[in-house]
């Protein structure tokens, strides 16, 4: 890994260290994490925030809409859980019971419990969120759907909502609110990640998990009922965007 989200995005001027704290604020009150931020706050494009991510992790950015995917890497993740923990399969090497998968935001224990389901080792890669959508569109639902024309970024496609909305993350509490340092990161001095789906300890744990599944799903629907109802305020023009989470920060 190399530094912190923010501060890669600082030193590439996409952002300044205002909209940073703006961003942080905004996070810090209603949750998800801080490159998604970024791009609904409009401070920073997919294409940006790949970039910078794909600096700070050492993982490779892959352009899904001109990616064509193997039907037996489809067959490895069921639609749900790629909708789940927002991941899309790209290739699988079955002979050492490895998936690639493309992820926005990579978070460890979302791909602990990817592999678990799956059965395979993840080998992450990164691609935009909207990517990862008209993917699951084109390929699980047999849908045509619009593809980045050259050189056109691909925050200028249109999203097209998936069958169930993707869940929130839950709230990080902490000052700074980035990517956990220690994800994706193995315990020798490579870049690359693999994770492995846990042994029979995860059986112990399964009760545990589902509670916190739950848990999380009632979190994300709170969050999701509370950002519609800020968005709705600022479109009647009551609050401006990031001025509650500044506001929140101050409390």
């Amino acid at each position: 890994m190399s530094g912190k989200l923010g501060d890669i995005l600082i030193s590439r001027g996409v952002i300044d260290s205002e909209k940073l704290i703006a961003a942080l604020s905004d996070q810090r009150a209603f949750g998800g994490k801080l490159g998604q931020t970024l791009v609904d706050l409009g401070y920073v494009s997919e294409d940006d925030l790949m970039i910078a991510l794909s600096e700070q992790l050492g993982l490779d950015v892959v352009d899904l809409d001109g990616t064509e995917v193997p039907s037996r890497a489809l067959r490895c993740l069921p639609v749900d859980a790629c909708e789940r923990y927002g991941v899309f399969p790209l290739e699988v090497n079955e002979r050492e019971r490895v998936l690639r998968v493309a992820t926005a935001e990579p978070d460890r224990q979302a791909l602990q419990e990817v592999a678990r389901i799956c059965g395979y080792a993840l080998e992450p890669a990164l691609a935009s969120m909207s990517s990862i959508e008209r993917a699951l569109r084109r390929y699980y639902f047999g849908e045509r759907v619009p593809r980045p024309r050259l050189g056109e970024p691909l925050s200028a496609i249109p999203d097209i909502p998936l069958a169930a909305p993707r869940p929130r993350s839950v709230p990080d509490r902490t000052a700074e609110a980035e990517f956990p340092e220690a994800m994706l990161e193995p315990d020798d001095e490579d870049q690359i990640a693999i994770i492995a789906p846990d042994g029979a300890s995860q059986n112990a744990l399964e009760e545990l998990k589902t509670l916190i599944i739950r848990l999380e799903r009632t979190i994300n629907a709170q969050s999701r009922a509370f950002r519609a109802l800020v968005d709705l305020l600022q479109d009647k023009g009551v609050v401006r965007r990031g001025e509650l989470g500044q506001r929140a920060a101050r409390k």
